[in-house]
């Protein structure tokens, strides 16, 4: 798997929106940046854009409490030391910061899961 770091920055003048998100997605996924959409610049809502293109890729998202701990395959979103929102990614147990920091986060609001879409075993007649 690779690692994707982020390639734009909240507040760097751009006047976008940082695409940690579109970064810690690709990462889970396994996929180059390029191929996965900036949610956040979606024309729909982001986690409806989110949850599209993961099903488009046989997955399913579910949000959880950071209570229930981080998920084996997922994001961990929450506040970055910067003080914006931020989203790292959550695989077997271990957080991956997509900002070229690697700072994390100082404080998790909540977990997203990425579970995969079970296909129906056809039967052959």
């Amino acid at each position: 798997m690779t690692d994707v770091t982020q390639s734009i920055l909240e507040g760097d003048g751009s006047g976008r929106l940082g695409n940690c998100l579109q970064a810690a997605v690709a990462s889970a996924l396994d996929l180059p940046l390029e191929e996965v959409p900036h949610f956040l610049e979606a024309d729909e809502d982001w986690w409806i854009a989110m949850v599209d293109f993961l099903s488009a890729h046989g997955y399913v998202a579910h949000r959880q409490a950071p209570l229930h701990g981080a998920p084996p395959l997922g994001l961990a979103i929450g506040l970055s030391p910067r003080d914006w929102t931020h989203a790292v990614l959550c695989r077997e147990g271990a957080l991956w910061d997509p900002h070229p920091s690697r700072a994390g986060l100082t404080e998790i609001g909540c977990y997203v899961a990425f579970e995969r879409i079970a296909v129906p075993k056809t039967r052959v007649a």
